[in-house]
C-alpha cells in the first residue's frame, strides 16, 4: 500500500511526547507493510538533510523522507492569514512544495495528516479528490494528538502576559478549532489518543469513523526494580516543558505544592527539556525544588525516586511519560484529569486526586508506605506490560485503511 504521511518534523531525536508519538506511529506503520513517504521539516537539533528546503533521506525502515528546512519562520505572518501560527510556519520552507510534487506523482492509497497543525494540506488534498475519480482517491486520515480546540482554548484562557498576547492566543485557538473541525469533517478516518477524546470528537461529528490509537512504548523495561527504605524520599516529574501549556501547568502545581512538599522533607525533582530562562526563573522562585532541565538519560532519575508525577490541570490526551514511569517501576501519582487511557485504578495501582492540595496530602501520606508503593509498582507494571506495543498500533492503522479502501466500515 502506497501511503503519504505529513508530520511536523523529522522526529529523531524523539525527545518530546509529540515526537515520540509520531516516531512510533511512523516506524510501526512502515514495519506493518506500508510503502511510506513522509513530508516534514528537518530536525533542527540533529538534521539528516543538507539544510535546504528539499532534502531527501531514506531511513532504516525504508521510509522515504522529503524534508524542508530545519528552521521554521516567524509566527507573526500568521496573524494576517487564516492559518494557526504552527500551520503557517510548517507549510512554508519546503513541505508545501513537496506536497504538491508528491500529489503529482500519485495516486496514493492513503494520506495521513499527523497533527492538526498539518491541516494546511487539506485544501490541496480536497482539490485532487474533486479532480480525480473516486476509485483513485486516497483515504484521508487525521491522526490527532490532542483535542486541539479544547486544549488551545484552555491555554488561551489561562495564559499570563499582556492583553495583546492573550488576544493573539485566543485568535490562534479559534483558528486551530476551525482547522480541526475541517479535518474531522473532511477526512475518512479520525484517530484519537484516548477513548475520552474519541467520544469528544464523536459528540460533534457522530457520523465520522474513529480509531483509538493509544501510544506504544519503546524504551527500557525494569521489571526487577524495587522500592526500599533506602530509596530517596523523592518524587520526580519528567517531560518536555517548552510548550506554554506545559509551563502553565507546572507553575500552577509548584505554587501549591513546592512548599508543603519541602516542609514534609520530600525532594521534588523536575527533569526534562525546557528553555533555560524558564528553568532559572523556577529555581529562583522555588529554591527547594531540583529543576535539572535536559539530561542525557532519564532512567537514572526515574530509578532513584519513589513516585512519578502527572499533574496537568488542563491539556488532555495521553501523557507518554506515564508509560516511562510504569516500565521503570515507578508508581504514579497525579490528577484525575491528567491520567487517561491507562488500564489502572486508584488507589490500588496509582494514586489519583482531583486537585493539587489533595494530591500533595496523599503524597505525604503515602511516601513512606514502602509495601504499598511496591504493590502499586508491581501491579501497574503487570497490567500494562503487553498493552502498549507500537507494532500493534501500526498494524491497527494499516488494517483500518485497508478496510476503508475495500469499502468496508472499520469496527
Amino acid at each position: 500500500m502506497k501511503c503519504l504521511w505529513l508530520t511536523r518534523k523529522y522526529p529523531r531525536p524523539a525527545n518530546s511526547g509529540e515526537l515520540i508519538y509520531s516516531d512510533g506511529m511512523i516506524r510501526s506503520f512502515a514495519r506493518a507493510g506500508a510503502a511510506l513517504t513522509v513530508i516534514a521539516h528537518d530536525n533542527d537539533e540533529l538534521p539528516v538533510g543538507d539544510g535546504s528546503q528539499s532534502s531527501r533521506f531514506a531511513d532504516e525502515d525504508g521510509v522515504a523522507w522529503r524534508l524542508g528546512s530545519p528552521r521554521l519562520g516567524s509566527r507573526a505572518g500568521s496573524l494576517l492569514s487564516l492559518w494557526p501560527a504552527d500551520s503557517w510556519r510548517l507549510k512554508n520552507g519546503g513541505p508545501g512544495k513537496a506536497l504538491h510534487q508528491a500529489l503529482r506523482e500519485g495516486p496514493w492509497d492513503a494520506v495521513v495528516i499527523d497533527h492538526a497543525a498539518l491541516g494546511w494540506a487539506l485544501p490541496s488534498l480536497a482539490r485532487i479528490r474533486r479532480e480525480r475519480d473516486a476509485a483513485r482517491d486516497p483515504v484521508l486520515v487525521y491522526l490527532s494528538h490532542n483535542h486541539e480546540a479544547k486544549v488551545r482554548r484552555e491555554v488561551a484562557r489561562h495564559a499570563p502576559g499582556s492583553l495583546p498576547k492573550r488576544l493573539a492566543l485566543r485568535l490562534d485557538a479559534e483558528k486551530y478549532a476551525r482547522q480541526e473541525e475541517a479535518l474531522c469533517r473532511d477526512c475518512d478516518l479520525v484517530t484519537a489518543i484516548t477513548p475520552a477524546e474519541v467520544e469528544a470528537y464523536r459528540g460533534q461529528f457522530p457520523r465520522q469513523r474513529y480509531l483509538c490509537l493509544t501510544p506504544g512504548y519503546g524504551g527500557p523495561f525494569h521489571p526487577d526494580r524495587r522500592i526500599t527504605e533506602q530509596t530517596p524520599r523523592r518524587v520526580v516529574m519528567s517531560g518536555s516543558f517548552e510548550w506554554i501549556a506545559k509551563r502553565i501547568n507546572l507553575e500552577r502545581f509548584l505554587e501549591q505544592a513546592a512548599r508543603p512538599l519541602a516542609e514534609a522533607g520530600i525532594d521534588l525533582q523536575i527533569v526534562g527539556k525546557t528553555e533555560e530562562g524558564f528553568r532559572r526563573e523556577m529555581e529562583f522562585r522555588y529554591p527547594a525544588i531540583g529543576f535539572l532541565g535536559r539530561v542525557p538519560e532519564m532512567s537514572p532519575y526515574l530509578l532513584d525516586a519513589r513516585m512519578g508525577l502527572i499533574v496537568e490541570e488542563f491539556g488532555g490526551g495521553f501523557k507518554l511519560k506515564t508509560l516511562e514511569y510504569i516500565f521503570h517501576g515507578l508508581p504514579l501519582a497525579g490528577l484525575v484529569q491528567a491520567v487517561e487511557g491507562l488500564p489502572l485504578r486508584s488507589p490500588d495501582h496509582l494514586l489519583l486526586e482531583r486537585d493539587v492540595p489533595a494530591l500533595v496530602a496523599s503524597l505525604i501520606d503515602r511516601i513512606d508506605d514502602v509495601p504499598a508503593l511496591e504493590r502499586m509498582r508491581s501491579e501497574a507494571y503487570a497490567r500494562c506490560r503487553d498493552a502498549f506495543r507500537w507494532e500493534d498500533r501500526g498494524r491497527q492503522l494499516l488494517d483500518c485503511i485497508r478496510e476503508l479502501r475495500s469499502g468496508k466500515t472499520p469496527v
